[in-house]
């Protein structure tokens, strides 16, 4: 695929496998999962992760780059239930490395900022963590 599906999708497969939530590409989710989606937040489930890339810095000379990934948790309406939703992404994530994503070479994943976004207009509680991916990516002016 590419480096930016190859990267979103692996991670997403990480947390299904590691039991955070369930990842499907094509969908829908029942009312009990916790779905796992890439860059778009469903109205349903009550209880999701919403993973999105976004670049922090590549090498102009090697094919080193950083790459953001955002996860947002949204979860019931207890504030506590979104806080140990964030928890379980941050014990998959944090500190883990090397993965070998399609494309996607990751040497290390750290989270560098998290915090809450409070209720949504049906009051359930959202947070969001930002991690960044230090990671090889292949690159045609660089080969």
């Amino acid at each position: 695929m590419s480096y930016g599906v190859d990267l979103a999708d692996g991670f997403a497969r990480l947390l299904d496998a590691a039991g955070v939530g369930v990842y499907r590409t094509d969908g829908p989710y029942a009312p009990g999962e916790t779905a796992i989606t890439v860059a778009l937040l469903p109205p349903a489930p009550d209880r999701a992760l919403c993973l999105s890339l976004y670049p922090v810095a590549d090498s102009a000379a090697l094919t080193d780059t950083t790459t953001g990934l955002q996860v947002r948790v949204r979860a019931g309406t207890d504030p506590r239930e979104a806080e140990v939703l964030a928890d379980r992404v941050h014990d998959v994530l944090h500190a883990s490395g090397p993965h070998v994503f399609g494309e996607a070479r990751v040497q290390l994943v750290f989270r560098v900022s998290a915090g809450p976004i409070g209720a949504d207009s049906s009051g359930r509680w959202e947070r969001t963590a930002n991690y960044h991916c230090r990671a090889h990516r292949r690159h045609t002016n660089l080969e």
